[in-house]
């Protein structure tokens, strides 16, 4: 099952052309991994504690050209310096007429700190504060969520609406006074969850979603919930469904 975000203005296609796209989460889990654990001077890792360079991410490979993207079973990075663990996506992974649907598109991978509202977290995602050396964006099929897509999920409550929740530090987040902002957040699992979006200030920290619903950052080489995000082709249609629980819509 996955669920919609939103409809994305302006999204950049590989090609370089822009429209708009319907934005997807798998609503799952499909387990805990680590968002990039390679050993020293592998690639762009410069410690084995991993790197913050989504291009050369070690899950990254897993989701779009790897063993979730070929649903079979493989090997995924579990801990520092490249320790993996077996993974099989045998009947969780990507179907070929799934990989049809798809759209190919360019991923923004700004960065910045951690104590931001959704909507600086949003400019950011798409500005070119990033840790030396490392790329603004990346175009591939499967991505994971960014921190603005958290705090914009958020529906609030009568002790705190979603006004007052966008206007709050997503950091702050984890304070009971502001708690509605977390128990009405759709988004949020309980659970700590990679996002897209590389820590500016390090080589290896990335932003995170943490068990209480705060968001924070943490070492690339963490073993986190990973719910794989994806942009829908213009031409995908509902075949069926009401788009509820019980009636998901299924797509063709």
């Amino acid at each position: 099952l996955w669920r919609i975000i939103g409809v994305m203005k302006d999204i950049e296609n590989a090609d370089g052309s822009k429209s708009d796209k319907v934005k997807l989460i798998r609503n799952e889990s499909i387990g805990s991994y680590s968002w990039d654990n390679k050993a020293s001077s592998v690639g762009s890792s410069q410690t084995s504690d991993g790197s913050n360079d989504w291009s050369d991410s070690a899950l990254q490979k897993v989701l779009n050209e790897g063993a979730y993207y070929n649903r079979t079973s493989g090997e995924c990075p579990n801990g520092q310096n490249g320790a993996t663990t077996p993974c099989d996506f045998s009947s969780t992974g990507l179907t070929n007429d799934v990989k049809n649907m798809i759209s190919e598109v360019v991923w923004n991978l700004g960065g910045g700190v951690h104590n931001k509202k959704a909507s600086e977290f949003y400019e950011l995602e798409r500005g070119e504060e990033v840790y030396e050396g490392r790329p603004t964006k990346w175009t591939g099929k499967v991505g994971l969520i960014y921190p603005s897509d958290y705090g914009y999920a958020t529906a609030g409550e009568a002790t705190t609406d979603r006004a007052t929740c966008l206007n709050t530090l997503l950091y702050n987040w984890g304070s009971n006074e502001v708690s509605d902002c977390i128990t009405n957040n759709w988004l949020n699992n309980s659970s700590f969850q990679w996002t897209l979006m590389p820590h500016s200030s390090s080589d290896n920290w990335v932003f995170s979603l943490s068990s209480i619903g705060n968001m924070t950052y943490s070492n690339a080489y963490g073993t986190f919930a990973v719910r794989p995000s994806i942009y829908l082709e213009s031409n995908v249609g509902i075949k069926s469904g009401e788009g509820t629980s019980a009636s998901p819509y299924v797509l063709k």
